[in-house]
């Protein structure tokens, strides 16, 4: 049986992490990076905050579970839970960094980014200054996003560089015939540099 997938290939210059790549540090593009990376954020956030009230019988005020510290609390069960979300978030949110954009590089950059937009909406919506739960909170989630974002972006950059155009298991496992046969471009690494 032919393989498709071969055929199937996404051209490089079509791949989310070259649409996004930072080949030039253009302000216009850095901006459009940090809104979308804030805009999947937040609708992350509300996708689990509205489904988690939902299954649990709460009744949902968005804007409060979202833009207040009032409720990040680690002395009841709403708090823990709430936060449990917000870091749920982070970890969903890596793979938005990823994909958006894909140089491990600037994945601190853009993960500490969207914790200070989020400090500043947070701070202007409530007029007072964050408790300290909600930094410990901000801390941990950043923390998650940074570690886990810069090792995906890492991952992701030396997968294209080295692992790019390589036979997989199946092409392997399957008897060579002469109709079926490829030839196999291998790569010289040390020529590359």
């Amino acid at each position: 049986m032919v393989s498709f997938r071969r055929y199937l290939r996404i051209p490089q210059e079509l791949r989310p992490s070259e649409i996004f790549k930072q080949d030039s540090f253009s302000p216009s593009k850095i901006a459009l990076q940090i809104i979308l990376l804030q805009i999947f954020y937040y609708l992350t956030a509300c996708f689990l905050f509205y489904t988690w009230a939902k299954l649990c019988g709460y009744e949902l005020e968005l804007k409060k579970w979202l833009f207040s510290w009032e409720l990040i609390d680690f002395s009841n069960s709403f708090g823990i839970i709430l936060s449990l979300l917000w870091l749920l978030d982070s970890l969903i949110c890596v793979f938005f960094l990823t994909v958006i954009v894909g140089r491990s590089k600037l994945a601190w950059d853009f993960a500490i980014t969207i914790h200070a937009i989020n400090l500043v909406v947070v701070w202007v919506h409530s007029g007072t200054l964050p408790s300290i739960s909600w930094f410990v909170l901000q801390a941990l989630s950043s923390f998650f996003l940074v570690s886990l974002g810069t090792w995906t972006t890492r991952w992701r950059e030396l997968k294209d560089t080295f692992f790019d155009g390589l036979v997989d298991q199946e092409t392997l496992s399957k008897p060579t015939t002469n109709t079926d046969s490829e030839a196999i471009e291998m790569r010289d690494l040390e020529a590359q540099k």
